[in-house]
This record gives structure tokens, C-alpha cells and sequence, in this order.
């Protein structure tokens, strides 16, 4: 079996990845995992979780050479990619998805939401780093999923924008265990009105045109099994399956309950809270433009259709959008 290279300088070496320019120190990164090519035509299950053991000990021997937090998590993320790629391929080819492998798949995705908050304010390491995460995607021939991941990650961190910078609620996000289990990816307290939110976020953009021309025609009669762009579920309703929705949101329903009962001294600790959940299609790509940066922050359009989709009366919001304008282009 391959020998792994390790450097013998570890303190001069540990120095240049903290102080060299960033993109360089993203490179580094690169030439590590990508030390050996892996065969894209070998699918043998042995073949990928060999080539997986080799990236988990390359990493283990390379992060603890970088003494800044914010760069080790940077290239603990790009290892973690390949691990992605890798897990994929193989669970894949055993036709089922392990519990083991979407916990870390969620831990990953928060990961990159948490460095991302981290780099808001450094434009050029944040552009570097979306840089890289599009490259070793586009090396692995798996661009597609590593822009259904983009989405994802992007309208969490537009939601979590909204949210904080619009209407001053604070944001949190569950342990990763927990997203998987109860599909609950963000916690946002409203402090003013003392309501608990657990939020779902989707992306889906062909159902997020649909809903919105749907609603608006404002002839047409909705029922309550249709999906809308926001659905909030009080905590009465979690887990009841006799009341009339969408399957999707009876499996949320069961999960809100389930998070619930997990996490019953928290909600206990806030009393007087009330808890709503909320399962939410945040839009990332409109007409084929997309419209949440890279550092997560949306453009007014997305805004502005939630705002039109009732989100500041669904989750029960003060009234900070102009509605006159909303009005006018409608």
C-alpha cells in the first residue's frame, strides 16, 4: 500500500499554510488531496473505500499542521468534499443511504455555512474558496451535485440573513444528527413575539416557479395538499396525522414532534415561547439567474417573494418590507 508523505519541518511548514496569500494556501490544500490520481472508471466498492481510507489519513496528518482555525476548517471542508464524492460513489453502488454517512454529510454542509459566515468580510479568501469547492467538484466529474449542495447551503445562509439582518431574530442550527433525524435545518427565536421556530429549507427551483405562478393567479382555489412556498405548522398539529396537508409536511410535522421531545428541557427553559414549525422553499435561482451571493446574502427579489408568499404574517413578523412597492409591481 501507498506510502503517505509526511513532512519532517512541521513547525516551518505549519507557518507557511497560517501565513502564506490565501490562494496559495488553497493550492496546498489541493496538491495534498490530489497527491494521486484516483481511477474514475474503477466503481469496484473495495476500490473507493481503500481510496477514502487514504484521503481520511491524509487529512489527519495535514490539518494538524495548520494552526488557524478558520484555515483548518477551510481544508478539513475540501477533504470532507472528496469524502462526499467518495461516500456517494459507494453508497450508490450498494443502493441505499446510511444514517452514518447523512449525519456527516449534514455536518459537512454546516461546515461551509459556518465558514462562509466567517469569510463575509474577507470578499477575495470567499471567492477563492467557492473557487476550489467548484474545481474539486468539476476534477471529480460531479458537478451537478455539487450544485445541488451550493443551493442548499446558499438559501440556508439567505434565510439566516433575512431573518438576523431584516427582522433581528436570532439563528441557530441544530447538531447534525438532529437536521438528519427530525429534517430541521435552522432554529430561529423570535425574542419580541417569544416564538420558536423549526425551519426546513428547500431549493427546489422548478417547484418554486410553479408555486409562484400558481398564486399569481388569484381565481384559482388551493387545497390544502398543495405545496406553498411557506407552510408554517403549529406545535398542536406536530405529528397528527389526521389533519389535511402534504405528505411532505406530515413527515416534517413528525419530525417538528420528535425534535420536541428530544430537546424537552430546552423548550421547558422557554417558557412562555410558543413553537411553530416552518417548512420554506427559498428561492436561489429565478428565470435561470441566481440571486443569493456568495457569502449568502440575497438580493431584494428573493426577499420580495417571500415577503409576497405571507412570510412576515406566516411566521407572525413585523411589517419591514414596503409593501407599496410590492403592490406597484404586481
Amino acid at each position: 500500500e501507498e506510502e503517505i508523505p509526511i513532512n519532517d519541518n512541521k513547525t516551518e511548514y505549519a507557518t507557511t499554510l497560517d501565513n502564506m496569500p490565501y490562494e496559495d494556501f488553497i493550492s496546498e490544500v489541493e496538491n495534498e488531496i490530489l497527491t494521486e490520481e484516483r481511477d474514475k472508471t474503477n466503481n469496484n466498492i473495495n476500490y473507493l473505500e481503500n481510496w477514502l481510507k487514504k484521503i481520511k489519513e491524509r487529512k489527519d496528518i495535514f490539518l494538524p499542521q495548520i494552526k488557524s482555525e478558520e484555515r483548518k476548517l477551510c481544508a478539513q471542508i475540501f477533504f470532507k468534499l472528496e469524502e462526499v464524492v467518495l461516500k456517494n460513489l459507494i453508497e450508490n453502488r450498494k443502493g441505499d443511504r446510511s444514517e452514518e454517512f447523512m449525519i456527516g454529510d449534514a455536518e459537512w454542509q454546516q461546515e461551509i455555512i459556518f465558514l462562509v459566515n466567517r469569510l463575509k468580510d474577507k470578499p477575495d479568501e470567499l471567492k477563492a474558496f467557492w473557487a476550489e469547492y467548484d474545481a474539486l467538484f468539476d476534477i471529480e466529474e460531479d458537478a451537478k451535485d455539487g450544485n445541488i449542495y451550493k443551493a442548499g447551503i446558499l438559501a440556508a445562509l439567505a434565510l439566516q440573513n433575512i431573518l438576523t439582518d431584516k427582522y433581528g431574530l436570532e439563528v441557530n442550527y441544530p447538531k447534525p444528527v438532529e437536521d438528519v433525524k427530525y429534517s430541521i435545518d435552522i432554529v430561529a427565536y423570535n425574542e419580541l413575539r417569544k416564538i420558536i421556530f423549526l425551519i426546513q429549507v428547500k431549493t427546489d427551483k422548478t417547484l418554486i416557479e410553479e408555486i409562484i405562478k400558481r398564486d399569481l393567479n388569484t381565481k384559482r382555489h388551493k387545497t390544502e395538499t398543495e405545496k406553498k412556498l411557506i407552510k408554517t405548522i403549529p406545535r398542536f398539529e406536530f405529528g397528527d396525522d389526521k389533519i389535511e396537508m402534504h405528505k411532505d409536511y406530515k413527515d416534517f410535522s413528525r419530525g417538528c414532534s420528535k425534535y420536541v421531545e428530544k430537546n424537552r428541557e430546552l423548550f421547558k427553559s422557554n417558557n412562555g415561547y410558543t413553537t411553530k414549525g416552518v417548512y420554506i422553499y427559498v428561492p436561489y435561482v429565478i428565470n435561470g439567474d441566481k440571486h443569493i451571493n456568495l457569502d449568502g446574502t440575497p438580493d431584494e427579489k428573493v426577499w420580495e417573494i417571500l415577503v409576497a408568499e405571507n412570510l412576515e404574517s406566516e411566521l407572525d413578523l413585523p411589517k419591514k418590507y414596503n409593501y407599496d412597492n410590492l403592490f406597484k409591481k404586481k
